[in-house]
């Protein structure tokens, strides 16, 4: 794995642990519950605020989820390729 993509996979992860401390740092849960209590906070807010049906919020809920860590797995790359060429130029 070359430096660009694991600069979008640690990009990504640290989206995911963003979005996870976002969503749950103010529940009472221990922090191994964290993640759960995020994607059950994000289908909550899904279903309730936005008037969405149960079934079809776990499902909007996963697809933004993937959504948000490609985009930011891409940033990253990106982020990094561009980084990287500059170096090289150098």
């Amino acid at each position: 794995m070359d430096g660009t993509r694991a600069f979008g996979m640690f990009t990504s992860l640290l989206t995911l642990v963003g979005l996870i401390y976002l969503l749950a740092s103010d529940s009472q849960e221990p922090v191994i519950l964290w993640p759960y209590e995020a994607f059950q906070g994000l289908v909550f807010t899904l279903g309730w605020g936005f008037g969405v049906p149960e079934k079809i919020s776990y499902l909007v809920a996963g697809i933004l989820v993937v959504v948000l860590l490609t985009a930011c797995y891409l940033l990253g790359h990106k982020f990094a390729r561009c980084i990287l060429s500059l170096k090289r130029n150098s």
